[in-house]
Formats: structure tokens, sequence, C-alpha cells
């Protein structure tokens, strides 16, 4: 029997999964990094340290189990997406990656939407927001000219990982639909729109299949990593199409709801749609027809590290709190948290924005400061869930993700925001897995997403319900936190 490798290359670390052909763990290892932050708004981080530590996850998951690098039949990737990762001619990196948290291309972001026009409606269906890849490269363009005309080569980051093993450079439809200077309407890299930037037109990478077999191991790599040069590497997904992948979200209606160091809400639509303000994201999805239409946030799970070990100080593993919120009512008895620690994107295309409890009583404890996060998490995500019912969008069942997906409150929060019942799967490593079913898939075990994903993923016998009072208490809320960020959001530029 052939083993399945997948490499999840996050925003704080790189998880390595093996798993055999039903998709029973066999192996994990993980290997964390920072981001760097020199300037306010700044995040970057090094390639080459995303390589190093990827060596020492593979390493670990083989080694952990006794797992032969020869039975390794295929490696499959999921990564952070929208970041920028830019090579010279011999193929070494121009400095550090800007990834997706990356804030300082504002004004990029704005001469971006005036060039462009019509382009975004009719061809990129989105609009771009500060850090993304197109903007982060015409900051460079404009900033660091002198190392700009020296790239030859742009990726996203996974594409950088797969790359060091493979030796070619390629991406996914799913990530080449983040990068926004990509045509999801007409499947291909948006020249037009190139062209009325100057940005270089022969710098973008071929745009494969999720499932497409980009090569094997190379031998360097081999050496460097222990990996067989046998083993088949594929294409892989953006992290957001790998999660989904991971929990069986592949078909119309059904939404997943993921909380990790971002947070999304995102739906599977099998035609290309677009709200009327292009509030939400549209990416292309790894099976083919299909396409997400999320609400992509700058903030999740970060609000809650940040709150944990920033503020708090509490050495507690996240559960005892998780714990300790579940005990405030729903609400927090008037507290209100606006969770936008790292600017926001959506619903607000605001890269200004920042957060701000609202309500704080001598009642107040630490417990409520927790579930305030919490909440204040779900209420932006409950707002890009208005904007897909404005279009239309069926929701059929709802499936939890991410550490949101782990805490008992959290799912509590999920339900009764939602109005509706939240499945999760047995999934330990969501990303991980989707990227081991397209190395399945690439490889031929499987003869497609589909039948790999019902196949491998399973549900938990546990659905957390709605209840139904706390449902129409957030429904009041709702609007009070929306209103709040209304009055406030004319104030931040004055921060300094």
């Amino acid at each position: 029997m052939g083993y399945l490798m997948g490499i999840d290359l996050g925003t704080s670390s790189v998880k390595v999964l093996i798993v055999d052909e039903s998709g029973k763990t066999m192996g994990i290892g993980q290997s964390g990094y920072e981001i760097m932050t020199p300037k306010m708004g700044y995040a970057e981080q090094e390639p080459e340290v995303w390589w190093k530590c990827t060596k020492q996850a593979v390493e670990e998951a083989l080694h952990g189990f006794q797992i032969a690098a020869e039975d390794i039949s295929g490696i499959g990737f999921s990564g952070q997406m929208h970041g920028l990762v830019a090579l010279d001619r011999e193929k070494k990196p121009l400095g550090r990656a800007m990834i997706h948290l990356d804030q300082r291309s504002q004004i990029e972001k704005e001469e971006i939407c005036g060039k462009a026009g019509r382009l975004l409606e009719e061809e990129l269906l989105n609009q771009p927001g500060a850090g993304m890849l197109i903007c982060s490269l015409l900051w460079m363009k404009h900033h660091q000219p002198k190392v700009y005309e020296k790239i030859a080569f742009i990726m996203s980051p996974k594409d950088y990982i797969r790359f060091k093993l493979s030796g070619v450079i390629c991406t996914d439809y799913s990530d080449a639909s983040a990068t926004l200077a990509f045509s999801v309407k007409s499947r291909c890299w948006c020249m037009q729109l190139l062209q009325r930037l100057e940005l270089k037109p022969d710098i973008w990478p071929e745009v494969l299949r999720s499932f497409a077999v980009a090569g094997t191991v190379t031998k360097q790599a081999s050496e460097e990593t222990g990996l067989s040069t046998k083993s088949r590497v594929i294409v892989g997904a953006g992290d957001c199409a790998a999660q989904m992948l991971g929990n069986n979200v592949v078909d119309g209606g059904i939404m997943a709801c993921n909380i990790g160091t971002a947070s999304q809400l995102a739906v599977v639509t099998k035609k290309p749609v677009a709200d009327s303000d292009l509030c939400c994201q549209l990416w292309c999805h790894a099976p083919e027809h299909t396409w997400i239409f999320q609400g992509g946030a700058l903030n999740g799970g970060n609000t809650l590290s940040w709150l944990k070990n920033k503020v708090l100080r509490d050495a507690r593993p996240f559960s005892e709190l998780d714990k300790e919120a579940s005990r405030v009512p729903a609400g927090c008895e008037g507290l209100m948290f606006l969770p936008f620690l790292a600017g926001e994107r959506t619903p607000y295309n605001d890269p200004g924005a920042r957060g701000l409890y609202f309500g704080l009583g001598m009642k107040h404890e630490q417990p409520h400061l927790v579930r305030a996060a919490m909440e204040g998490v779900m209420y932006n995500l409950c707002e890009c869930r208005n904007v897909f019912q404005k279009a239309g969008l069926a929701q059929t069942r709802l499936i939890a993700s991410g550490g949101g997906a782990k805490g008992r409150t959290w799912k509590q929060i999920q339900a009764d925001m939602l109005g509706m019942p939240v499945y999760t799967t047995k999934t330990e490593e969501e990303a991980c897995l989707g990227a081991a079913i397209l190395a399945a898939v690439g490889v031929g075990i499987y003869e497609d997403i589909h039948t790999a994903c019902e196949t491998i993923v399973k549900l938990e016998a546990e659905v957390v319900e709605p209840i139904q009072e706390n449902t129409m208490r957030y429904q009041e809320y709702q609007s009070l936190y929306r209103e709040l960020y209304g009055s406030v959001k004319g104030l931040y530029s004055r921060l300094h």
C-alpha cells in the first residue's frame, strides 16, 4: 500500500501529514516560524525558513512512525494564500515574502481599483485588498524598483515549497484566483490588467489543476529531505480550498466556517457569482467547475491568542479559557468586541481598522473578555453571511473547522449566531488532509476529488444545535455591532 503526504504551509507553522489510502494518519510533523514586522503594517517571512521548517516537519513525520520514504506515492500541498514570493533568474528569493497580513500596499490597492475599472466586475469578480499578491507586487515596483527589475518569477507561498521539492514553477487555479491578477471568469491571467498597471507580463507561472502532477522529487531535494525521487509531486491548492476538501466541502450549498489564525465563512457554488459591492471573494475551488464564495476575514483565532498571551498572560490551554467562557451568557452581558487587530478585508475593506472593546463595566471579568473576542469574530463572519443571503446562495449544511471547531463554546456561538446546526469532521489537520486527498487523486488512487473526499472524510456523531433564545439575542446585537463599526471607522485615521 502506498502512502500519501500532505504539506500545509500555514501562517505560523508548516505541518506535514502522512496518511494511508483510507485517510488513516500514519505520521505527522510540525515546525513553527515567526512573522516579521519591521514596520507598522508590514508582515514578512523568509522563504528559506519555510523550506528549513518543511524539511524538519517531513523528517518528523517520516521517522516518528518509521515510514520508508519509498512508500510515499504522492505529495500534495496547501498553503497560506495571497502572499508574494519573488525569485531572480537563478531562482533565488529576492528577499522576504510579503504575506497576506501585510498592509503596506493601501495606496497601491486604490490605484489598482482605479485602473482596473470594469475588469473588477467583469473578469476578476473580486476587488483587491492590501496583502494580496498584485498589490504587494505593485508596491515593490514603486518602492523597491531595483529589486522589482530583478524579478524573473513570482509565486504564492505553497508554490515555493513545491518548487523546492520538484524544481517546477507553477500554480493552481485556487491560488491564482487569490492573487487578484487572475480572471476568475476566463480562468487565465488578466493580461489587460497587467498592461494597465505596467507590470511585467512574463513572470506569471503556468496555472494547472490542483490534482495535476507537477513532477517528482528532485535528487537535491531528496538528499535534503530524505524523500524518494520516485514520489510524485502534486500541484496542490490554497489553504481555503484544501481545508474545504479536508472537511468534504465540495458540493454546492455546503458552508464551511473556519477559524484559524484568520477566519473564513465560505460556501461552494456551481457557478461564478459576485456580490454587487464585491465585499466577499470568489475563488476557484479544487474540484473542476466549482467555486468558493468566501468572506475571508483577517482576524480569527489571532484575537484570542493576542488576548491570552499579550494581555491576560494566561499560560493555561485554550480549552480552559473556552470552558470558562461557556459560563458567560450569550451577548457577554453587554460587552462587545470589534476584532480588527490586523485591519480588515471582509466585509469591511479597511486596512486601518483596529480592535475595540465596547460596553465594559465593573461586572465584567476575564471570561467576559474571552467570550467577547470569540463573539466579535463571529459577528464579523455573520456580516459576510448577510452578503451570501443577498446573493441568493444556498446554505444547506454548516461544517466547522480550525480552532473554532475544537472548543465547545466556539461551536455553540457559531450555531447560535448562524442559526444552523454545526457539524464537525473527524479530521485532525484539515488542510493537510486536503493536500493528501489531492495527492491521492493525482497518483490515480481515486478517480476524482468527490470520490476521494466521500471515502476519506468522516463526520463526528455530535451535532451542536442552535439555542433559539441565544439566536434571537445575537440577531439584536448584530445590528449594534454594525452600528458600532460605522460609528468609529472615521476615527481610525486619527490614530498614530
